[in-house]
C-alpha cells in the first residue's frame, strides 16, 4: 500500500467518524428537544431536570411575551403561561422534527383549554398549530424561538374579522348594535322555545354559562346550576321529559346592553304528579359575542314544591 493510499485510508476512517459522532450529537439533541415538550405533558417542567435542559444564558423568545434570558428567564416565563392556560397538550405524534447542525426546528399541534373556559383548536379560527427553533450548546437549548399565535382560544375577534373579512368575528362596541346582538339572540331563543322557529337552544349558549333555575333538586332533576353548554343542552331534555308546556307567554323583555330580563306567565303538566302550575316567571339573561353565558330563571319554586304532593 503506497503512502498516499493509507493517507486516503485514514481521510475517509476520520470522515466517517466525524460523520458518526456529528449524528450522535443531533440524535441528543434531537432527544432534548422531545424531552421539553414530554416534560410539559406530564407536568413536570418546575424541577432541576427541566431547568438542566438548558444553558445558563440561554435565550428565549414567545410572541406577545418578548425575550429573555437565562434559566430564570425561563422560569418566569413558565409562570405567566400558567397564568394563561389552564391545561396545555402537545400532540407528539403529529410533530415534525427537522434536524440540521445544531439546530432542531419543531413544528407541532397543541392543544388545551384557557382561564377563560375556552378550549382550543377549534379547527375554525384557531388551528393548534405552532412552530419552535431550538438551537444547542452541545446538548443543552441555548436559544428556544417559538413562533405561534397566542390568541390560542380566538378570543381577539377583532384581528380575525380583518383577516377573515367576515363580519361574525367582529368587535362589537358601539352600544346600540351590543344590544341589537342582544335582543337578536334573546329573540331566537324565545322563538326556538315557543315552536315558532326550528332550531337548538344548546346552540345559543357559550361553552361556559352561569345557568341557575333555583328549587328543589331531590324533587325535581332539571332544576339547580350549570356551568357547561352540555349541561344545558342535558336541561332542556330532562325538562322536557318532565314537564307538558301548555302555555309560555313573554309579555315583556327590557334590554340594556349585554343584559335581558324577560316577564312572563306559564302553565306547565309536571308529569310525575298530573298536576298543572301555572306562575309567573322573570327570566335574566346575558348575551356576549352571539352566545347566552347567563341564564336565571326565577318562578314561585316554594309553592311548585308545595303543590306537587
Amino acid at each position: 500500500m503506497t503512502l498516499l493510499s493509507v493517507s486516503s485510508l485514514y481521510a475517509q476512517q476520520n470522515n466517517q467518524q466525524e460523520v458518526m459522532i456529528k449524528n450522535t450529537v443531533q440524535e441528543q439533541q434531537l432527544r432534548v428537544a422531545q424531552s421539553y415538550y414530554e416534560k410539559i405533558n406530564s407536568g413536570d417542567f418546575d424541577n432541576d431536570q427541566y431547568y438542566d435542559l438548558f444553558t445558563e444564558d440561554v435565550k428565549l423568545f414567545y410572541p406577545k411575551f418578548g425575550f429573555i434570558e437565562g434559566k430564570a428567564g425561563v422560569k418566569q416565563f413558565g409562570e405567566q403561561v400558567r397564568n394563561l392556560f389552564k391545561s396545555l397538550t402537545f400532540e407528539l405524534d403529529k410533530f415534525n422534527f427537522i434536524v440540521t447542525d445544531n439546530t432542531v426546528v419543531v413544528e407541532g399541534v397543541e392543544k388545551g383549554e384557557v382561564h377563560t373556559g375556552l378550549t382550543f383548536p377549534d379547527n375554525k379560527i384557531s388551528y393548534g398549530k405552532f412552530c419552535t427553533v431550538f438551537e444547542f450548546e452541545n446538548k443543552r437549548i441555548k436559544k428556544m424561538y417559538c413562533y405561534v399565535d397566542p390568541d390560542h382560544a380566538a378570543e381577539d375577534k377583532r384581528v380575525v374579522a380583518l383577516l377573515k373579512k367576515d363580519s361574525q368575528y367582529g368587535e362589537v362596541t358601539n352600544k346600540n348594535e351590543i344590544e341589537a346582538q342582544t335582543k337578536k339572540v334573546v329573540d331566537e331563543f324565545y322563538a326556538i322555545q315557543s315552536g315558532r322557529k326550528q332550531g337548538s337552544l344548546g346552540e345559543l349558549f357559550a361553552d361556559t354559562v352561569d345557568f341557575d333555575l333555583p328549587g328543589n333538586e331531590q324533587k325535581f332533576p332539571w332544576v339547580g346550576k350549570r356551568h357547561t353548554k352540555k349541561e344545558v343542552e342535558d336541561f332542556f331534555e330532562v325538562l322536557y321529559q318532565n314537564i307538558k308546556s301548555e302555555k309560555f307567554t313573554v309579555e315583556y323583555i327590557a334590554i340594556q346592553g349585554e343584559h335581558a330580563v324577560a316577564v312572563g306567565q306559564l302553565s306547565s303538566v309536571i308529569l310525575k304528579y298530573n298536576k298543572t302550575f301555572n306562575a309567573q316567571f322573570v327570566n335574566i339573561l346575558k348575551v356576549r359575542d352571539g352566545k347566552i353565558v347567563k341564564y336565571h330563571f326565577m318562578e314561585d319554586s316554594y309553592r311548585l314544591n308545595e303543590e306537587m304532593n
